[in-house]
């Protein structure tokens, strides 16, 4: 997982508006094999607000102070002049729906979870490859900004949400956690290799995170472990992924982070109508 410099985001050019009257708005659409295991550029803002969100697979958007993990149908409102970068990973596909600040129903001035569903999924990217009569596109894209900011798509539950860092001392040690999860090395030797006392590290986590370091660790790992088990995936399996030895410490570190085990979560997902609604 990439991480950027305190100097690279300090440094972040504006790209140019993709946005052409008398249109309202603009999708880009990047697929894993466009990027790899690559970021898909530098720290960068628009000039425009930008919602970026999944249509297949998991992408993760990085912003100077925290990272958000998206699976399809999930996305995140970035205001405009907001430094941010991206990553897909293998096998998904990324959207990115720019709208100009003049056709918004409401300001975006904060980062904010969306839920982006399904026939507004299909629709802007039925407008990336369909020609049709610009009056009628305009009011398509309109009627888009309407659903997309209506307040049934508001997502309120911090999925996903990494809180990252700005300590240059910690970097590599957020790197190699970022890289590697499921690392069953104990925090003390992952300090040790990276050459960090743990109070310094202490200091750092809680100044800048709000949270201990192994604490944020867990954190990581819970992000990992929860879009897993919903994929399917043996929670036996998943436990492995994420660093625990056994299932039973696995179930029991679920349990204290989201309030229920990995069973009980599976259970309220496939339950919930957006699970059949945005889920692939």
């Amino acid at each position: 997982m990439n991480a950027y410099r305190p100097e690279d985001w300090d440094a972040s050019s504006e790209h140019p508006s993709t946005i052409r009257a008398p249109y309202v708005m603009g999708t880009g659409v990047v697929t894993g094999e466009d990027t790899g295991t690559r970021p898909l550029s530098p720290p960068h803002s628009h000039p425009d607000a930008m919602l970026a969100w999944c249509y297949r697979g998991t992408v993760w958007v990085q912003l100077r102070d925290a990272m958000w993990r998206l699976a399809p149908g999930q996305g995140i409102w970035i205001p405009a002049h907001t430094p941010h970068t991206a990553r897909h990973e293998r096998d998904s596909t990324g959207c990115y729906t720019y709208i100009a600040d003049t056709s918004l129903v409401a300001p975006i001035d904060d980062v904010t979870q969306v839920l982006v569903p399904r026939a507004v999924q299909e629709m802007l990217l039925h407008l990336g490859i369909n020609d049709m009569p610009a009056d009628l596109r305009v009011r398509i894209q309109s009627v888009l900004i309407e659903m997309l900011q209506h307040p049934s798509c508001a997502a309120a539950d911090g999925w996903g949400e990494v809180p990252m860092p700005a300590d240059e001392r910690v970097r590599s040690l957020v790197q190699a956690v970022l890289a590697d999860p499921g690392d069953q090395r104990s925090a003390r030797d992952l300090l040790l290799i990276h050459g960090l006392h743990e109070r310094t590290v202490l200091r750092i986590f809680q100044n800048d995170v709000g949270m201990t370091f192994g604490r944020w660790r867990t954190g990581v790992r819970m992000t990992l472990a929860a879009r897993l088990i919903v994929d399917n995936t043996p929670i036996g399996a998943v436990a492995h992924r994420c660093g625990y030895a056994t299932t039973s410490a696995f179930s029991a570190a679920f349990k204290e982070r989201f309030g229920l085990t990995p069973r009980q979560h599976v259970a309220r997902v496939q339950a919930d109508p957006a699970h059949q609604l945005y889920w692939r």
